[in-house]
C-alpha cells in the first residue's frame, strides 16, 4: 500500500494520495481493508479479518483491481497477470511544472484572512456596487465599445492586459490563502479550460478537509473579484457624480478592467466546466465526479436517441447521485447555452469591433487605432489564444493515450477471466468512482 490520508464522508470515505494528487471515493468498510493491507497483513488476513467483522465476503479481486488502477497499490504485474489479468501500474509522482505556493504564509493568519467577519464585510461590499450599478447603469460596460479605447489605444490596452492579470493573480491567491487556512497544499500553475489559457490553483487535497473549508476554499476567488468589481463600480459611480473628477484615461481605464472582471465572474458560473462555480454546486449536492457523470449520462441519452454508440455502465453510481446527475444535465446543457450567448453579444461585438477599425484603417479611412495599435492585439491574441490552444492540444493527446491504455488492461482482464472458472458469489463489491482534482481558474 501507499501511503494515504482519508476523511469519512457519509457511507463512504475519501482516500488521497497528495504526493500523486489522487484521490478516490470507496465504502466506508473498504477502508478496514486498506488499514489492514497498510499495516503489512496478506491479502487472505484482511479478508478473514473483513469477515469476522462484517459476515460477508468482500470482492477482493475487483476492489485490489479499483485500487491498483488509481494507483493506491503496488502489485507484482507477473502474479497479478496470472491471478487475474493485468493491473494498471502506479502513475509515477507528475513531473512538476514551474508553480508558486503561499507555503511561506502562516495558517493562523490565513485562518483570519478567510475569517467570518471577513467574509461578511466582503459581501457587504459587493451588495454596494450591485446596489450603485442598479441605481446608474451607465457606469456598467458595453461589450461592443469598452475595449475601444478612443486615446491612447495601445498604452490602455496593454495596461488592461496588464492589470487582468494582476487580478487573476489575486483569484488564485484567495484560493490558495483559503487552502492554507484548511491545512491544505495548493499551487499556482499555467493550464487551460478547452481552448482558453488560464491560471490555476491546484488544490486537490480540499476533497479531504471538512465541507465549510471547501466552501470557502471554491468561493474565495470569485468573492475577491465581486469586491474588486464593486470598488471600480463605486469609483466610477463617483466620478459621474462629481463626487471624484477621474482623468479620462483612469475612467475608460477602470471601465475595461470592470468588464474583464465581470466576463471572469460570469465564467465561474459556466457549470459545464470545471469552474469555482461548479465545485460549489458539486460539494453542496454532495457529489464526487459530478462533471464526468453527468457527461457519460448525455452519452447514454445521445446513442438512446440515434439508436447508436456504445453506453457508458453507470450502474455503480449512487441511486441518489444519478437523481442529481439527471437534473443538473439540465444545468449542464444551460451553461453551453449561456457560452454561446456570451460569445453572440459578447465575443462577436468585441471582435467585430476590432476588425471594423481595421477595415476602416487598411482601406485610409479615419479609425481610432493605428499600426502599433493593431500589433497589440496580434501580440496579444497570440500570447492567449496560441498558448490556450496549444496546451487543449496537448491535453487531448494525453487525455487519448490515457484512455487507449485503460481500455488496453480492462479487455486484457476481461480475457484472463474468461478463462477462470466460476468463483462463488460475494459481497460487498461497489464501484470507487475517482474523486476530480479541483483546479481553479
Amino acid at each position: 500500500m501507499r501511503p494515504f490520508d482519508h476523511r469519512p464522508e457519509g457511507d463512504t470515505v475519501i482516500i488521497g494520495d497528495l504526493e500523486r494528487q489522487v484521490f478516490l471515493s470507496i465504502p466506508a468498510e473498504g477502508l478496514d481493508l486498506l488499514q489492514s493491507l497498510a499495516a503489512g497483513r496478506s491479502v487472505g488476513e484482511a479478508v478473514r479479518l473483513y469477515e469476522e467483522k462484517y459476515a460477508e465476503t468482500p470482492d477482493i479481486t475487483d476492489f485490489l483491481d479499483a485500487l491498483g488502477d488509481e494507483g493506491f497499490i503496488e502489485i507484482d504485474e507477473k502474479i497479478a497477470a496470472a491471478v487475474a489479468g493485468p493491473v494498471a501500474a502506479a502513475d509515477p509522482a507528475r513531473r512538476p511544472r514551474r508553480s508558486y505556493s503561499l507555503n511561506w504564509l502562516s495558517p493562523t493568519v490565513a485562518r483570519r484572512l478567510v475569517s467570518l467577519p471577513v467574509l461578511i464585510a466582503c459581501v457587504l461590499v459587493i451588495a454596494t456596487g450591485v446596489y450603485l450599478a442598479t441605481d446608474d447603469p451607465n457606469v456598467l460596460p458595453t461589450p461592443g465599445e469598452t475595449l475601444l479605447f478612443p486615446i491612447h489605444f495601445a498604452a490602455l490596452t496593454w495596461a488592461t492586459f496588464i492589470l487582468t492579470l494582476v487580478g487573476v493573480a489575486i483569484h488564485e491567491a484567495a484560493h490558495m490563502v483559503a487552502a492554507r487556512a484548511a491545512g491544505v497544499p495548493s499551487r499556482l500553475v499555467i493550464g487551460n479550460q478547452l481552448y482558453v489559457l488560464v491560471v490555476q490553483t491546484d488544490m486537490s487535497g480540499i476533497w479531504l478537509a471538512p465541507r465549510r473549508q471547501r466552501f470557502v476554499a471554491f468561493i474565495a476567488g470569485t468573492l475577491i473579484d465581486g469586491v474588486l468589481a464593486s470598488s471600480f463600480v463605486l469609483a466610477l459611480w463617483a466620478n459621474r457624480h462629481s463626487f471624484l473628477n477621474l482623468p479620462e484615461w483612469v475612467a475608460l481605464l477602470l471601465t475595461a478592467l470592470l468588464f474583464t472582471y465581470l466576463v471572469r465572474i460570469i465564467w465561474q458560473s459556466f457549470l459545464f466546466m470545471r469552474t469555482d462555480g461548479y465545485y460549489i454546486v458539486a460539494t453542496a449536492l454532495g457529489c464526487r465526479n459530478l462533471m464526468s457523470d453527468t457527461e457519460n449520462f448525455l452519452r447514454n441519452v445521445l446513442a438512446w436517441v440515434l439508436r447508436r454508440g456504445s453506453r457508458v455502465d453507470q450502474s455503480g453510481v449512487p441511486r441518489r447521485e444519478m437523481r442529481i446527475v439527471r437534473w443538473y444535465s439540465l444545468a449542464w446543457l444551460s451553461g453551453r447555452l449561456i457560452a454561446l450567448m456570451m460569445l453572440v453579444f459578447v465575443g462577436i461585438p468585441l471582435l467585430w469591433g476590432f476588425l471594423y477599425q481595421f477595415i476602416l484603417f487598411a482601406s485610409g479611412q479615419d479609425s481610432l487605432m493605428g499600426s502599433w495599435d493593431f500589433a497589440t492585439i496580434a501580440i496579444i491574441g497570440v500570447l492567449l489564444d496560441g498558448g490556450g490552444l496549444l496546451l487543449w492540444g496537448r491535453s487531448l493527446y494525453r487525455g487519448a493515450q490515457e484512455r487507449r491504455r485503460r481500455q488496453a488492461i480492462l479487455s486484457a482482464r476481461a480475457t484472463a477471466r474468461a478463462a477462470e472458472p466460476a468463483a462463488p458469489a460475494t459481497t460487498g463489491a461497489r464501484t470507487m468512482p475517482a474523486v476530480e482534482p479541483s483546479g481553479q481558474q
